[in-house]
Formats: C-alpha cells, structure tokens, sequence
C-alpha cells in the first residue's frame, strides 16, 4: 500500500503498514508555526484512523528535524481585540501541547528519526514520541531559559530524570547524538545517510507485531506515567510558561523578536549561544 498525500507543510507518505509523516519548512529549519502544529495533528490523525497503519515514523526534511518554535512568527502574531498577547501565546504553546498529546495517545508507536537541529519545541515532540533515533549530526537542546522562556510541554524530567534535565534546562546547554544517546534522548544513533533507512526497518519491526498487542501494551506503559500525574506536570508547566512571559518586559520581548526578524533564526541563535560558550 503506497499513499502519499501533501498538507501545506506537512508531507505524508505510507510504505507498507509504515506512516511517514515529513515536516517540509526547510528554509526554516522546519521551525514549528501554528501550520505545522495543524499539519502534524492531522496527518497523525490520518495514521490512526487508517487501521492498515501499524507504526509512525515522524522526521523533518532538509537534513534538519526542526530547531523549534518559529520565533519569527510568534513575534508577529496580532493579539486579537480583547486578548492579552499572554493568551495569543497561550494558544500557540496549547498548540504544541496537543501534538505531544496525540503522540501520547496515539494506538501505534511513535519513531522519532532525528537529524541535525532538534530544539526547544522540537525536542519535546523528540521526548514524545515513544522511540528517537539520531543521525550522527544531531544538536539536541532546550535553549529557551537563555531568553526566558520555558521549554512548551517540559518533558525532559520524565524522559532524562531529574538531575540531567535540571542540568540541561537550567543551563540551556545543548548536545550532541552520542551524548543524548548515553542520557538517554536517543534509542540509537546511525550515519546521517543511514537514518530513514534505519527508522524504517524499526518501524517495520514493530509492525509485524500484533496491533492490539502493541495498543494495549502503549496504552499500559503509559498509564503508569498517568498514574504518577505527568498529565497534571503537563498542564502545570503550560501555566507556568505563560507566567514567565509576564516576568519579560515589553521592551525585552520587543528586542527579541526584532533581532530574530533582522538576524535570521539561525544568527539569532549562534550570536545569543556566544555567552555561555
């Protein structure tokens, strides 16, 4: 069974009992805007209602999975008559939430393939999913303390455990596919030439096992995580980063978002990391 279907920014392809769903911003490093957020869910949606699909493979195009926010467009995004721009900010992060979510309760297993950025927003949908595989050229952080802000879904500490998520989300610190393999970001880490190749036959693996086998077994796993109130840490960290918009002065985030929009994402980024090289 071969299906391929283009969303705006989304592509999505099945190969067998195997959803590949692409992320396709690669000028922008497949930054997430609220279309991506659209696109994802849906095409994940589309996976899970097609009962020939067994397993998900989730991965960006451009040799990039994606370096997260698009801070571009969160910057120039109006506030709506009424809304405080905390609420426009608010939706955007309720937003990522949700894709998370769905990689949560979706029936079948998640693969994360990861390649080259894979930051702020974008490593939480990494943690999210049930599997990650890395290329060897992977940079995997959460640098949003550096401009106070909060990571989106705060998964790390379910993922990392406490002491190696304080350190990175603390420091803002990134690092690279081996590291995050040893910390435990990463399932394995292949060649960059080999990691669709690799995902794929994962993928695969998986989908020769029964689907009830492998829905209920997710579904236990998870509930586990349920029962020691992950859902309830979700919802308190979505609160907790709209807080910490109000602790940046308008001037502050005005200074943010105009550097971004002279700069580029990717300058913004390398000249805002200098300081704590």
């Amino acid at each position: 069974m071969e299906i391929t279907k283009k969303y705006e920014t989304v592509d999505y392809e099945v190969k067998g009992n195997v959803a590949i769903v692409t992320m396709d911003r690669p000028k922008q490093i497949n930054s997430i805007n609220k279309q991506i957020t659209i696109d994802v869910k849906a095409a994940l949606d589309e996976a899970d209602k097609n009962k020939e699909v067994h397993a998900v493979i989730l991965t960006g195009a451009g040799n990039n999975f994606s370096a997260g926010v698009d801070l571009k467009e969160v910057f120039d995004m109006p506030s709506p008559i009424g809304e405080e721009p905390s609420e426009v900010w608010r939706d955007h992060l309720e937003d990522m939430l949700t894709v998370s979510l769905k990689m949560w309760n979706l029936r079948m297993p998640v693969i994360a393939a990861v390649d080259g950025y894979a930051l702020g927003g974008a490593a939480d949908w990494v943690l999210s999913a049930d599997v990650a595989i890395a290329s060897d050229k992977v940079t995997f952080g959460e640098p949003e303390i550096r401009f106070g802000a909060a990571p989106p879904t705060l998964m790390m500490p379910w993922v990392l455990g406490m002491r190696k998520a304080k350190e990175l989300l603390y420091t803002g610190d990134s690092v690279d596919a081996e590291e995050g393999h040893r910390i435990g970001v990463f399932n394995r880490v292949v060649p960059q030439e080999d990691l669709m190749e690799e995902s794929l036959a994962m993928a695969e693996k998986m989908a020769k096992i029964p689907p009830s086998a492998l829905k209920i077994t997710k579904t236990t796993i998870n509930k586990i995580y349920e029962m020691m109130n992950i859902r309830e840490s979700l919802d308190y960290n979505l609160e907790a980063a709209i807080s910490m918009f109000f602790l940046n002065t308008e001037r502050e985030v005005s200074d943010v978002g105009q550097a971004i929009k002279t700069e580029g994402l990717k300058k913004f980024l390398q000249e805002a990391n200098k300081d704590f090289e």
